[in-house]
């Protein structure tokens, strides 16, 4: 009887802080740590997968069709994380393949906080004042005034899991006046979590600062651009624990220089990981992070704990893993994993 191989592919957390994980899943599979460049071609990629019945997958590299395709064995693909765009989730549905992701919840708090975290770093100068004691330039500091968060109006832009919980946090711990956008939230909700609903249109123009809190889709995809950046209020803090694909980074990049927006407090990049040459890394006016928003202990153990329950779900129980992203897979002809 022939165990199902699960590929870690580029995880550097799951399994390592928490070793239940790792053993609930080698007591029945075979485990392959696999890493790659995070910009692989599809068909180097299926090179690394294409025997593997199972994938936990991290925010990189992309998974397309190209690679799918080839992997003949594969039944179920866990995102170790809320995001699936990396997948071709279309592919997936039509070749059988079951696309299952961490529900928001477990990363709520985590990626919330941080979002505040951020939005706090950038609204007062706390990376430039602790980089100018490191520098000894003490008496830079005259130059270091930074924005209250209480009164202030704060635009959230999605209204789900997380973007709520920063409504609630802004609304109700510091006395902010929240505004929101979000078409797929009931109006009524709004209210629920401190925040008045407005358009994007609007937020983007009354808001002192901005919270991404929104997947990329084909609809939010570059949806911040120069006319946006134009229309924002003067030295506006940008917060993005999202995707850097969000903004349009040509624009972001004008907009950071020319001073029309005041900081670009982010934990995500487009093409990332980056190093410290990239040129949002070289602005004075930008935090960068390197995807930190999960990593708490807390929401990394949930993130494991699901990729875990799902593999057991599907390769012990023959059943359906939890959060599926392509639902859709259940009405096709789904594979089933086969021992032999």
């Amino acid at each position: 009887m022939r165990k199902p191989l699960i590929a870690i592919l580029n995880s550097s957390t799951f399994g390592k802080h928490f070793a239940a994980h790792m053993s609930t899943l080698e007591a029945f599979a075979d485990i392959k740590h696999i890493t790659v460049p995070s910009d692989i071609d599809g068909d180097a990629l299926a090179e690394h997968l294409k025997d593997a019945d199972g994938i936990i997958a991290s925010v990189t590299p992309k998974i397309p069709r190209a690679t799918l395709e080839k992997c003949k064995n594969l039944v179920l693909l866990v995102r170790h994380g809320i995001g699936c765009d990396n997948v071709d989730l279309e592919a997936a549905t039509e070749l059988g393949i079951m696309v299952s992701r961490v529900k928001g919840i477990i990363e709520k708090e985590a990626v919330a906080e941080y979002a505040i975290s951020l939005l706090m770093a950038g609204s007062r100068k706390l990376v430039s004042g602790s980089r100018a004691v490191r520098d000894s330039a003490w008496s830079t500091r005259a130059g270091m005034i930074g924005m209250e968060i209480k009164g202030k109006t704060i635009g959230i832009i999605g209204l789900g899991n997380i973007g709520s919980r920063s409504s609630e946090i802004l609304a109700k711990g510091f006395g902010a006046n929240v505004v929101a956008s979000d078409p797929y939230i009931a109006k009524d909700r709004f209210a629920e979590f401190g925040a008045k609903e407005v358009s994007l249109d609007e937020l983007i123009k009354t808001s002192n600062a901005i919270l991404f809190h929104c997947p990329l889709t084909d609809e939010t995809r570059r949806m911040l651009g120069k006319a946006q950046f134009d229309s924002m209020q003067k030295d506006a803090v940008l917060v993005n624990t999202c995707r850097g694909e969000l903004v349009d980074e040509d624009a972001l990049f004008e907009a950071l220089q020319n001073g029309t927006l005041g900081c670009y407090a982010t934990d995500v990049v487009e093409g990332e990981p980056i190093d410290g040459n990239h040129r949002l890394a070289k602005l004075e006016n930008t935090i960068i992070t390197p995807h930190l928003g999960g990593y708490s202990w807390e929401s990394l153990h949930g993130m494991g704990q699901t990729c875990v329950d799902d593999a057991v779900a599907v390769f012990q129980n023959n059943g359906i893993a939890g959060e599926l992203a392509n639902p859709e897979v259940l009405q096709t002809k789904r594979r089933v994993w086969a021992s032999q």
